[in-house]
């Protein structure tokens, strides 16, 4: 969180005012305890309040869409990883890979793309069903409860594809790597059910990589959403950010803000620590090996 917004400030500055980096690394303790401390990024025109309000204010979206999806991602892919391990080379562990496969290798933002041109509400040409998410149809929690649901739980399925296929596939893996542990055949020799063995021993034990594959698939995560806010209109802070517009002093010399830049990137670090470190505790916690 502090080196990314830290080489984000030196690099980008340097780049954009033509001064050598060293001069620029100069000014970067001010820059910490000054703007990075307070989010103070400067005055956003377009929406009558500073930056630092406007991160506040839409982040609730942007948290909202990355743990709604990496609960349907990890959900669906333990459930489907646990019907492959059980069921290995059948005709529905089959499909499952397949499916996993499609997942994949399928971008976020075609697959959004043919809900909202086919089956939205609002826009919908070959089939208009009625609960779907739609573009711009976004209500917050506190307005409507299930509206706010509506909005959000496609783009959530949409973002949680190639996650549960992953996860799906580390599941399956996993759960055939320690088929043949001790626990297991002990578990077995008492007299359990295959059913309580797979989820109370085996599942436990195959956790541990699962936790892992998607700590180091965060950042990919955060990358969809910020594809998938713009793709359904939802008023988080990487769609309202103005990173994409023209800000210069006159219409000759045309620039970026760097404002928005340093603010898109400190609230990125911050989702990718966090989710990063809670997927590590919860890690160590399943398995002892971890924390060495």
């Amino acid at each position: 969180m502090l080196v990314t917004p830290s080489l984000t400030f030196v690099l980008f500055g340097s780049l954009r005012e033509g001064v050598s980096v060293t001069d620029k690394a100069s000014q970067l303790p001010g820059y910490l305890s000054d703007t990075f401390l307070h989010l103070d990024f400067g005055y956003a025109p377009k929406f009558h309040k500073p930056r630092g309000q406007v991160l506040l204010d839409t982040m609730p979206v942007d948290i909202a869409l990355l743990i709604g999806s990496l609960v349907c991602g990890v959900a669906i892919g333990l459930a489907a990883g646990l019907v492959g391990g059980a069921r290995r080379r059948s005709a529905s562990d089959r499909a499952l890979a397949v499916g996993s496969a499609i997942g994949m290798s399928m971008p976020v933002y075609w697959f959004s793309s043919i809900v909202l041109v086919l089956f939205a509400p609002q826009s919908g040409y070959l089939l208009q069903l009625p609960f779907l998410s739609w573009y711009g149809g976004y209500v917050p929690f506190d307005d409507s409860p299930l509206r706010w649901l509506q909005s959000l739980w496609v783009p959530w399925l949409v973002l949680a594809a190639p996650l549960a296929a992953m996860v799906y596939r580390m599941t399956r893996a996993s759960l055939a790597e320690v088929a043949s542990e001790e626990f297991i055949r002990t578990a077995r020799a008492k007299g359990l059910r295959e059913r309580i063995v797979v989820r109370r021993h085996a599942l436990r034990a195959a956790l541990s990589p699962v936790i892992g594959l998607v700590s180091v698939n965060v950042a990919l995560l955060v990358t969809n959403v910020i594809v998938i806010e713009r793709a359904f209109n939802l008023p988080g802070f990487f769609r309202v950010a103005s990173i994409g517009q023209f800000n210069g002093l006159d219409d000759k010399e045309p620039h970026i803000s760097l404002d928005d830049v340093q603010a898109l990137i400190v609230e990125a670090s911050l989702l990718i620590a966090l989710t990063m470190f809670l997927a590590d505790v919860l890690r160590a916690k399943l398995d002892p090996r971890a924390r060495m």
